[in-house]
């Protein structure tokens, strides 16, 4: 791996994001809209006041385009505040600009005087730039800039996947069907992407195998030794998604049963039966779920665990089988 460090404006890499030279959603990263308005405005005050700010990592793409691998937070809230899209802080304290002191409370950029806003423009940040790096690299730099830092299980079961796998389930948690299932709050923590791995454990499961826990460990062994496997099922899975999202407009399915909906999507569309009634079932399944006392014991206490997992499982096969 090889790297060239460079310093830009603000102004200059908000036009290079706007123009999609500078690509914020590398499978590795965390989505946008991970900070709250006080993360957001300590950012800005940091870059008036000249406080350091941690540089930016970034993949140089074979077509020159910049992959951000970490940064993301910082860039999307530069790009988001000279964009008008949120407004600071109302306990910002004062700063001292060209002598004079400036008072940001409550302000979008637009209500700045000019002043300020070319001291924000001209503001710079340090980019680190990464040519020649396997995916080894890639990942090894990932973890090492993460180790100490607060991510979950979840936005770190990355590491261990496979580039293929990455891309697959990044694909699939980014599918429009998703974002009737997901709330702000599940993108930001990563449970879009472990939805999309059970998934595809129920999927690979078989009489010799079953993947029907999700437990930390046991998500991570199947991630590690086993999802490449079964990486071909995955367009038969974006099929089933495909039709659920065009039979809802909205619904609203308890979390823990998402994985196990979309393996009877996908079941349906390999085994050539009926989606319309699976439609139909899921439908009911939503307007029931709470006098369904069958199925609520498997979503008390411990619903990872492989008891509760595989009750869950076996109810939807249950259904799939009864349908034409």
């Amino acid at each position: 791996m090889d790297y060239t460090s460079k310093t830009r404006s603000l102004q200059s890499l908000v036009k290079d994001m706007n123009k999609g030279t500078i690509n914020l959603s590398h499978k590795l990263q965390r989505p946008e809209g991970q900070w709250n308005r006080k993360q957001k405005s300590d950012l800005i005050d940091s870059l008036l006041r000249h406080y350091p700010i941690n540089p930016t990592y970034a993949i140089v793409e074979e077509d020159g385009t910049l992959s951000v691998i970490d940064g993301v937070q910082r860039l999307s809230t530069i790009r988001d505040y000279i964009e008008n899209i949120f407004a600071l802080s109302k306990d910002m304290n004062g700063i001292i600009i060209n002598g004079e002191e400036k008072n940001l409370s409550g302000l979008k950029f637009d209500k700045l005087d000019e002043d300020v806003k070319s001291e924000i423009l001209n503001a710079e940040l340090q980019i680190y730039r990464m040519t020649d790096c396997t995916e080894t690299d890639i990942r090894e730099l990932f973890r090492r800039q993460n180790a100490g830092k607060p991510l979950s299980n979840k936005l770190l079961r990355v590491v261990h996947e496979s580039d293929e796998f990455s891309e697959v389930v990044y694909s699939l948690a980014n599918h429009p069907f998703m974002d009737k299932l997901m709330s702000p709050t599940q993108r930001k923590n990563g449970t879009d992407r472990d939805i999309i791995i059970q998934a595809m454990m129920l999927i690979s499961s078989n009489q010799e195998q079953e993947f029907t826990s999700f437990r930390t460990k046991d998500i991570d062994t199947y991630v590690t030794d086993y999802a490449d496997q079964y990486l071909g099922r995955a367009d038969t899975l974006k099929e089933a998604m495909d039709r659920f999202d065009e039979s809802f407009d909205e619904i609203k399915i308890p979390v823990t049963s998402i994985p196990q909906i979309l393996y009877s999507g996908y079941r349906i569309i390999k085994d050539k039966k009926s989606f319309t009634k699976l439609v139909d079932k899921v439908a009911d399944f939503c307007i029931n779920y709470d006098s369904n006392s069958e199925y609520k014991q498997f979503v008390q206490n411990g619903t990872g665990s492989k008891e509760n997992v595989r009750g869950r499982f076996e109810y939807w096969r249950a259904i799939v089988k009864t349908l034409q």
